[in-house]
């Protein structure tokens, strides 16, 4: 039997504070931007630009990118929530300050809005300072597709933007939303939660991996017969009431299997439950945006006398969402109207751009002479 699937328990907060968190999803975007100045500022300078043209370029590019993707999530996969919350497109947070307030940040953005904003951005930027709107795009894209690569690393750390079933033992099994629900429904009674692989027999009448939830009790929970109610009644019902997106579920709709135990002085819950595994498509993704980047950096400086401006921006666009679209075969749609759509809306907006892409190749395709630099 094959155990080559990955539990992934993830905790999305490096930094957890109650109302205010620091995620790694924040840090990762943070980082995207910090590491394309870095690469920006060498090409800069070997370009004989000053840095202070840079800092301008940074400032348009982080507001385009940002007010791009967040305006495109809200615009083209969750519209009707925001035409009647339009506040919280702008707020990192929902409710009001009181018992209803809690911080979330920019959970809600979206790769293709921010591709139109940036397309804008750029435009303003090059207007201003009379730079060529081509070339400062190519010099964009090269550190945005390793933006890229870090942001879906963030989609990982948060569970979220995953693939479909796997239809095999292979693949990530997402038990965050589970384990979220028991953390915090039960916040004064469990302690901890996680998971291990079982080795037994595969699933017979359902698609998924067995598995083993571990539920470590608090310090003042002593009494066993507590432990055992909470397993017969609370987590049995937890599992049956909600689907946790199918992640996980009971290997048996009427009974749990489990056993307690005691160590370090802490009860400890261990029951059999399933867990379905799915294409990791955050890693897909990441890898090709990494690809691309390293693809698109050796262009630049290994044919960089023979380059016409717009051609590595065409590059980007045609590898980026070709790969986009793709990849969106394998991944969960992300909103409820995508699944009656022969393609889902991802797909859709990648169109244009595989489009827009392919003709800037045509037609900027460098030049036969020159000189390569090494």
């Amino acid at each position: 039997m094959s155990l080559a699937y990955v539990i992934w328990n993830v905790k999305p907060q490096l930094l957890d504070f109650g109302r205010f968190e620091i995620r790694y999803y924040s840090l990762l975007f943070a980082l995207g931007f910090i590491t394309g100045y870095i690469i920006l500022l060498r090409i800069f300078k070997k370009q004989g630009l000053t840095v202070e043209l840079l800092d301008r370029l940074t400032i348009y590019m982080v507001v385009s990118t940002i007010i791009g993707a967040r305006l495109g999530h809200c615009l083209f996969y969750e519209f009707d929530y925001y035409i009647q919350h339009p506040l919280e497109i702008i707020l990192p947070w929902r409710g009001t300050v009181g018992e209803d307030f809690e911080f979330t940040g920019f959970q809600g953005l979206a790769s293709h809005g921010a591709a139109i904003g940036i397309l804008i951005g750029i435009y303003l930027f090059a207007r201003k300072t009379k730079s060529s709107y081509l070339w400062t795009m190519d010099m964009i894209v090269i550190v945005t597709a390793l933006a890229g690569c870090f942001i879906r690393l963030g989609n990982l750390m948060n569970s979220e933007i995953y693939g479909n079933p796997t239809q095999s033992n292979h693949g990530f099994v997402y038990t965050h939303d589970l384990t979220r629900l028991l953390t915090e429904k039960y916040k004064g009674t469990i302690q901890h939660v996680s998971y291990d692989k079982m080795k037994a027999p595969p699933l017979q009448d359902q698609a998924g991996v067995p598995m083993q939830i571990k539920i470590e009790f608090l310090r003042q929970i002593k009494d066993e017969n507590r432990v055992r109610q909470f397993a017969d009644v609370n987590l049995l019902v937890d599992l049956a009431r909600y689907d946790f997106d199918d992640n996980v579920f009971l290997l048996r709709n009427d009974s749990l299997t489990y056993q307690i135990e005691k160590r370090n002085k802490r009860l400890l819950l261990m029951a059999q439950i399933g867990g379905l595994p799915r294409h990791p498509s955050q890693i897909y993704e990441a890898a090709s945006y990494l690809f691309i980047f390293l693809l698109l950096m050796y262009i630049f400086y290994a044919y960089n006398t023979r380059l016409r401006d717009g051609f590595i921006f065409g590059v980007f666009l045609f590898l980026v969402f070709i790969a986009r679209f793709f990849i969106e075969f394998i991944k969960q749609n992300q909103e409820s109207f995508e699944d009656t759509m022969s393609l889902n809306m991802g797909q859709v907006l990648s169109i244009p751009f595989v489009i827009a892409g392919l003709a800037l190749i045509v037609l900027k395709w460098p030049k036969k002479t020159g000189n390569l630099e090494t």
